[in-house]
């Protein structure tokens, strides 16, 4: 038996928290859960008109199989509807550097890829909350349509790894 004595202080200045960044207009996938296989692609069907200023995804990956490892074996891209692929962010099991390794777990949770970010999605630390700058440049979706068919793709180099994903795309 143990005990423990400890003493939390905290001083406040009646300040008001900052508002938490705007990172556009949501258009959320439906959560997809199962087997990735070699390529998985979830869409995003986006009615709406307008032309992309500025484009933010939000990925919540949650791997079950080889959780502690499985980004290193997972390459993500977002597919816009006229053709233009940008990289998010791969593993070292299917591209070169830089890239997630062993120790970049196997989850990303409200993981917001943005340009404008200060860290490299690659020097943050698992489960990546918070807001990274992508492999790729998501300015090159500027002055595009938001219309038609978006898809994120996942592609493994192990098909049985399991996961649970959503995404967000966030336009302004």
């Amino acid at each position: 038996s143990c005990s423990v004595e400890y003493t939390i202080m905290v001083e406040t200045d009646n300040s008001v928290p900052e508002a938490p960044p705007y990172y556009g207009f949501p258009f959320s996938s439906v959560m997809t859960s199962g087997p990735l296989g070699f390529l998985t692609t979830i869409p995003i069907n986006i009615s709406d008109s307008g032309t992309i200023t500025d484009l933010n995804i939000t990925l919540n990956l949650n791997a079950s199989f080889s959780s502690t490892y499985a980004l290193r074996y997972l390459n993500i891209q977002l597919l816009s509807p006229y053709g233009n692929i940008v990289n998010l962010a791969h593993g070292d099991q299917v591209g070169g550097s830089p890239y997630w390794s062993e120790q970049d777990g196997g989850h990303l949770y409200n993981t917001v890829f943005d340009d404008e970010a200060l860290t490299s999605i690659y020097d943050g630390l698992s489960p990546f909350g918070g807001s990274y700058q992508p492999e790729g440049l998501l300015s090159d979706f500027i002055g595009q349509s938001i219309s038609g068919t978006w898809e994120l793709l996942i592609s493994s180099a192990l098909e049985w790894i399991n996961a649970d994903i959503e995404y967000t795309i966030m336009v302004i």
